[in-house]
């Protein structure tokens, strides 16, 4: 078996799908990857090939814009059928039996499905972002410009969802795969330093706003007794910061390494990061970098589930150390994250959607033959 994953340079989208393709490879399904030339080192490292696209409308989501403008260079690929166009070219020229296409290329999945390739669309988030994105102008735009968000499932494509279902708030019963949380590394069960630790990670993604948020999270934990990592990324310009002494700055660093003993994560509610520390039973106070996407959706889903505190991304820092006090104060919040850690640790999702996107494939070339 032989698949092409198609997927856009998004930021958290990417290791959700290079973890399922890496589980399809170990069982030794030859595995190609196409995308935009950003996220090139990143599959190569995975051990996977890559290209990148011929056509269509590149993406660089570390470019400083505001949060109009990121959602307009997302409507331009989303909207884009030529990058669906450059994936049925691959798929042909590699030969390969099934297309695994990110759901953010909206126009491109039908131009892969008409093409009569067996077609699975990798939902990267909760199912109700995608709900949400469709009822939205957003939405709203693609349709006039002939993309529907939900060709897939008027098409009844295969949808994995490599998010937990007890968490996504979805509208309805709409025909999707729940896979569960993929692995990034290996988590397991944190046990947090004696002096609570602290991990600050906003987004990769350049969303206006995030420097602002970091400094007001900085002077947030500044007179708190604790030890707090952040990972800046590429999408803030960490110059001139007010920076206090018990903050450690990294441009980059392995969030597990910090995960295994931290007792909470200040993030910015992205779905990716999110998940990665409650699989280590780490609970969170989000604010989210783009309340137009699916980041408040995740907070207020934690909030919910008992294993965090949803803030605005505009909360100033007197009310973030309440958040954070609260949250380190209160063992509940840990036990509700341990919880869902324990139960995302029983099997990586990415095995999930393996055996899903197997399935399907073996069944659509029956129906084929």
């Amino acid at each position: 078996m032989k698949l092409l994953f198609v997927i856009v340079d998004g930021g958290g989208n990417v290791p959700p799908q290079l973890g399922v393709a890496r589980a399809l490879q170990a069982r030794g399904v030859a595995i190609q990857v196409l995308g935009h030339s950003g996220i090139r080192d990143r599959v190569e490292a995975a051990g996977l090939p890559f290209e990148s696209f011929s056509r269509g409308a590149d993406l660089d989501p570390t470019t400083r814009c505001s949060l109009i403008g990121s959602m307009a260079l997302f409507i331009r690929v989303a909207a884009d059928p030529e990058l669906g166009r450059a994936a049925v070219e691959a798929a042909r020229r590699h030969d390969v039996d099934a297309v695994v296409i990110d759901m953010l290329l909206v126009a491109g999945v039908p131009e892969v499905a008409d093409a009569g390739i067996p077609t699975v669309v990798f939902v990267h988030c909760f199912y109700r972002a995608l709900q949400d994105l469709a009822a939205s102008p957003a939405g709203w735009t693609l349709r006039l410009r002939g993309a529907n968000p939900y060709t897939a499932e008027r098409r009844k494509l295969l949808q994995i969802v490599s998010a937990r279902a007890d968490l996504d708030p979805v509208r309805g019963e709409p025909p999707v795969r729940h896979t569960g949380v993929v692995w990034q590394g290996a988590p397991s069960a944190g046990a947090p330093a004696a002096v609570p630790r602290i991990l600050v990670s906003l987004s990769t993604c350049a969303f206006a706003g995030q420097r602002g948020m970091l400094q007001n999270i900085l002077d947030a934990v500044a007179p708190l007794p604790v030890e707090v990592t952040v990972t800046v990324g590429p999408g803030i310009d960490a110059d001139g910061l007010r920076v206090p002494e018990n903050v450690s700055m990294h441009e980059w660093m392995d969030h597990d390494e910090v995960l295994a003993t931290s007792s909470l994560l200040v993030g910015h509610g992205g779905h990716s990061t999110a998940m990665r520390a409650l699989s280590f039973g780490v609970p969170q106070v989000v604010m989210p970098a783009n309340p137009m996407i699916d980041q408040k959706g995740v907070g207020a889903a934690l909030e919910k589930a008992g294993a965090g505190i949803l803030l605005t991304k505009h909360a100033r820092p007197k009310r973030i150390r309440a958040a954070i006090e609260t949250v380190l104060g209160d063992a509940a919040y840990r036990t509700a994250a341990e919880r869902l850690g324990a139960d995302i640790r029983r099997r990586d999702g990415a095995e999930v959607a393996a055996d899903a996107i197997v399935e399907y494939v073996n069944a659509s070339q029956l129906v084929d033959s």
